[in-house]
């Protein structure tokens, strides 16, 4: 899937694409240092109602923030 989208309109696109992906569970994003992918993560985290702090995880090599409303659920943001 491509999504074509601008920093405005960067929530949108976050929204666009958990419709899209539905039931699916683990994805993994391509591009080049500086390109966005933690910036549109974060996004996909806000859209999920993420209360941690989000950040890259280059140094720690894997994140992971608990979702608003519940003590079981968690999204894991690798960076590999």
């Amino acid at each position: 899937m491509e999504l074509f989208f601008t920093l405005e309109k960067i929530n949108e696109a976050a929204q666009q694409f958990w419709k899209a992906m539905e039931h699916a569970r683990v994805f993994a994003f391509h591009g080049q240092l500086g390109a966005g992918k933690t910036t549109f993560i974060a996004a996909l985290c806000h859209a999920l109602g993420a209360i941690d702090q989000l950040s890259s995880p280059t140094f720690s090599i894997i994140n992971e923030y608990r979702l608003r409303g519940s003590e079981e659920h968690y999204l894991y943001h690798l960076d590999l």
